[in-house]
């Protein structure tokens, strides 16, 4: 079997023991350690956040299209921090500097950041910025650099490229592009490079796998390169991530279901089943249609696609994820038996129950002691065990619902006597109107003509009646209950 080249070793050993590096001397001074000081929000009380804690990463400075010098991390490892410091180990000086987050995107599980130094300071020494190489071949070495939890000394991995497919990402639960290397990646290594035996940076490390050794992943350079592209051109806050393909379709193998189709064996594609509301195809692909081509690559009957030049075939659904949103993408189709041709324009992805979110607080709104939340992952990851109720609520978007109101608890107050059972509860209704989502519930709240209010969850299973805000004792209600439980504001909709 092929020799193990998975094992640790120290910046100062010889790394020709470890692989061939062509006579090309890697110093690896472009490595740096993050110092990250976290809170992340309470969903469970979102007006509150959770204790402060503290841990590290690992970056690689690059130098990015206006020519400054930045660090490349993961996303995971500053999202919701509050402070920030870089250290360059193994250097003349290496006291730490603060940075901030310049750019971040938790699609792909990127940050760019700023130390917030001169150019001219003495963190910028005697620094090769890494070079963004092409995507590293199938059974190539890769050198993962970084600073993983048990000292305090730069290490290196080496492994071998296993894998070039898509996978799904832990921060964002989106699946891209990445390349799987049987390297270990272990905590404090994440945000590090993975380098080829030239020195050019192939990768990110940015998680590994839990039921498996020594195998971890890196995003490519393809995706390292949108993220950079994109926040070049639009700006940190302009910048849309990763489109998505906005339809769902069932592989076409089955000689029965291609003859219910009317296909012969020259039609190869799959069969689009459902188009997704507000997302790259919705208003362009239809239901039953067959999709042949994107962007003239053949679709295969299993739904893969020939990427680039090592023979890998990848699920139809990158090649959306590798556009910049605005960007157009044409789809050959057969729909009803005619061949046609449509143009697509890349949207940024979204969905009724957001994928997890990071970096901002959660949304909520407190109304006589009710407190109402729109339906997250990063809700649902509070509970042990999530809510059966909640669970049929993760469907489809629409024009009328945006997002799933719910109900979470209830502050006990004498205005809601009687409704403190109800929670986890889906809103339907205020008076009589269908819930688009959470600052059309409060719109709706707020403009209630008649003195009392009706609520209602899905279904109508609960019913819930309270004052309106016509009554002047609803105003005392509410200051009463935000000072009694030392809630600041009663909403926060941004």
């Amino acid at each position: 079997g092929r020799k193990s080249l998975d094992r640790e070793v120290s910046v100062n050993s010889a790394l020709s023991e470890l692989v061939d590096l062509d006579d090309t001397e890697l110093t690896f001074d472009n490595v740096v350690k993050v110092f990250v000081t976290i809170q992340e929000p309470d969903y469970s009380s979102p007006w509150q956040t959770m204790a402060v804690e503290s841990c590290t990463g690992s970056g690689v400075i690059i130098e990015t299209s206006d020519k400054k010098l930045r660090i490349l991390t993961a996303a995971h490892v500053v999202c919701d921090s509050t402070f920030l410091q870089c250290q360059r180990v193994g250097v003349e000086n290496p006291d730490k500097r603060p940075a901030r987050v310049y750019a971040v995107c938790h699609d792909c599980d990127l940050a760019l950041l700023e130390v917030d130094v001169g150019a001219d300071d003495e963190f910028w020494s005697d620094v090769d910025p890494a070079p963004l190489v092409d995507i590293p071949a199938l059974r190539s070495v890769v050198l993962i650099a970084g600073f993983p939890v048990g000292g305090d000394e730069l290490s290196v991995t080496s492994g071998i490229v296993s894998r070039i497919e898509g996978q799904p990402y832990s921060q964002s639960r989106r699946t891209l592009l990445a390349v799987t290397v049987d390297a270990a990646i272990n905590a404090g290594n994440s945000g590090g490079p993975a380098f080829n035996d030239g020195g050019g940076l192939v990768g990110i490390a940015f998680q590994s796998m839990t039921n498996a050794e020594n195998t971890g992943h890196v995003v490519p350079p393809p995706v390292i390169e949108h993220f950079l592209r994109g926040v070049a051109a639009s700006g940190p806050e302009g910048y849309g991530g990763f489109p998505d393909d906005g339809f769902r379709a069932q592989e076409l193998s089955n000689p029965h279901l291609r003859r219910h189709y009317g296909l012969d064996d020259s039609v190869r594609g799959v069969l689009i089943t459902d188009v997704l509301y507000g997302n790259t195809c919705h208003g362009v692909l239809e239901k039953n249609d067959i999709l042949t081509h994107i962007a003239g690559r053949q679709v295969a009957n299993n739904g893969t696609l020939a990427y680039g030049t090592f023979g890998t075939r990848l699920d139809h659904g990158i090649a959306f994820t590798l556009l910049q949103c605005g960007e157009s993408i044409e789809l050959d189709v057969v729909r009803a038996g005619t061949k046609q041709k449509l143009t697509a324009t890349a949207k940024p992805f979204v969905r009724l129950v957001p994928l997890p979110e990071y970096d901002k607080k959660p949304r909520y709104f407190i109304y006589c002691g009710l407190v109402f939340q729109p339906l997250s992952h990063n809700y649902a990851d509070t509970f042990d065990c999530f809510p059966r109720q909640l669970t049929a609520m993760y469907d489809r978007q629409s024009a009328d619902k945006l997002e799933c109101v719910v109900l979470t608890s209830t502050l006990s107050d004498r205005v809601n006597v009687g409704y403190e059972t109800i929670t986890q509860a889906p809103i339907d209704s205020v008076d009589g109107t269908k819930v688009r989502d959470l600052r059309h519930l409060v719109e709706l709240i707020e403009a209630a003509t008649e003195p009392l209010l009706r609520i209602t969850t899905k279904g109508e299973q609960h019913v819930i009646i309270l004052p309106s805000k016509k009554d002047p004792k609803t105003v005392l209600a509410n200051e009463r209950i935000l000072s009694r439980y030392k809630i600041a504001r009663d909403r926060w909709l941004d």
